[in-house]
């Protein structure tokens, strides 16, 4: 489930209970205007750390004694995630962190609808609260409305990374957060239908009209019409958002522009036959290697299932050649807690996560990291173009409303 679809069912849950591979790559070549240098210095990862303790220079890289000493080490540091597809890479992360420093940062997992809500109660009351922790950029404005994030004071020199990574770690005009990873649609299509690259959906149903598909093909088009993220690109033309100040954000619509995308898009339903019952993104994905589905509509985060199998990968299409789609971005980053007990540890310990060890993220979780390898994958190529132009998910707690329109008014049509 996507993080803004998970954020909804959060809200309306709480509120019940208050109430009651073969694909022609281009190499990565960095885009004039869509990426900003962005590093941090290590404070107290050299002389500083290794002297809180001899254990940091004495354990061998990969030694099982390395491993025995983390386990058996009191923690320094407490870490806290919600999303449990990081749990192998914050754990293994973790592991490599002591080896270097001799600091042990304790990885938990937290299943909860409120996430937000029990990091704000555990710090007010000195309870066990994270002295960092991953967030999703949409919920940066709430972590920093309620002081549970501090300001990113280090260094920007050396590394690239996406321009919508830095302005989603940002609040105030101040870098908050360490940006990580991102999520963004795509459009993936079999190979061997089409004779060029379509250029818009009304392309695809009109090819589709002259060309027979393949006897196994069900499904002209699929994508999750139940999740508002992958809904997006058929209003992203006639939305903008407007912040007025921390804690308040106007949603405009072109109203023109938005009633011919619905127009458009209750009239496209026929010809993609999509059934909301069903459709999920694992039956999306399944359908499409199995060859049911021709084209799909899915996130970046699904690509390494896709491994092996022979597809082809483009931004999200035109709807039409007069409506124009974009996908939403979304930014995962961590958050280090303004109480945190030992701040510089804390902080170094979140550039270690998504600077150092972020070569790992992609092979280990199959998100994307937001700076990006210099011999990156075609997949990440494609994908970290796609971030680059999509339109930045807004991370006022006002775009809850935002989504849940869109997701009502999408639901209406099935």
């Amino acid at each position: 489930m996507k993080a803004i679809h998970k954020k909804l069912v959060s809200v309306f849950l709480i509120c019940a209970m208050t109430t009651a591979g073969a694909v022609v790559v281009k190499r990565y070549t960095p885009v004039p205007g869509t990426e900003e240098d962005f590093s941090t210095e290590e404070p107290g990862t050299s002389a500083e750390n290794d002297a809180k303790s001899g254990q940091a220079e004495a354990l061998p890289d990969e030694s099982p004694s390395a491993d025995d000493a983390y386990q058996s080490a009191s923690a320094d540091l407490i870490f806290w995630y919600e999303d449990e597809s990081y749990r192998d890479y914050f754990e293994e992360a973790a592991r490599r962190y002591f080896r270097k420093t001799g600091i042990k940062a304790a990885v938990m997992y937290r299943d909860t609808m409120d996430y937000m809500g029990e990091i704000y109660d555990g710090t007010m009351q000195d309870d066990a609260y994270p002295d960092l922790y991953l967030l999703s950029g949409q919920d940066l404005e709430e972590a920093y409305l309620y002081g549970l994030v501090s300001v990113n004071e280090t260094e920007t020199s050396g590394l690239r990374i996406a321009e919508h990574a830095i302005a989603a770690a940002t609040c105030e005009g101040k870098l908050l957060g360490y940006p990580l990873s991102y999520n963004v649609c795509v459009f993936i299509y079999q190979n061997g239908y089409f004779e060029t690259e379509p250029e818009s959906l009304q392309s695809i149903i009109t090819y589709a009209n002259e060309n027979e598909p393949g006897e196994n093909v069900e499904y002209l088009l699929e994508w999750d019409v139940n999740d508002p993220f992958y809904d997006f690109p058929f209003v992203s033309n006639c939305v903008s958002f407007e912040k007025n100040g921390t804690g308040s954000m106007n949603v405009v619509y072109d109203e023109e522009l938005y009633a011919k995308d619905m127009e458009y898009f209750e009239q496209i339903l026929e010809s993609f036959s999509v059934n909301a019952v069903t459709v999920s993104e694992d039956e999306i994905i399944n359908n499409f290697l199995a060859g049911r589905t021709l084209c799909a509509i899915v996130d970046s985060d699904s690509l390494q299932r896709l491994e092996g199998y022979s597809y082809s990968l483009m931004e999200i299409p035109d709807l039409n050649e007069e409506l124009s789609a974009s996908s939403g971005a979304l930014t995962d980053m961590i958050a280090v807690n303004p109480y945190a007990k030992e701040k510089e540890d804390a902080a170094d310990f979140a550039r270690f996560v998504t600077v150092d060890f972020s070569g790992e993220l992609y092979g280990m979780t199959g998100h994307m990291p937001v700076i990006p390898s210099e011999d990156i994958a075609w997949t990440e190529q494609v994908s970290y173009d796609a971030y680059a132009s999509a339109v930045s998910a807004p991370d006022s707690r006002d775009a809850k409303d935002f989504w849940v329109r869109l997701e009502e008014t999408i639901s209406n049509y099935f």
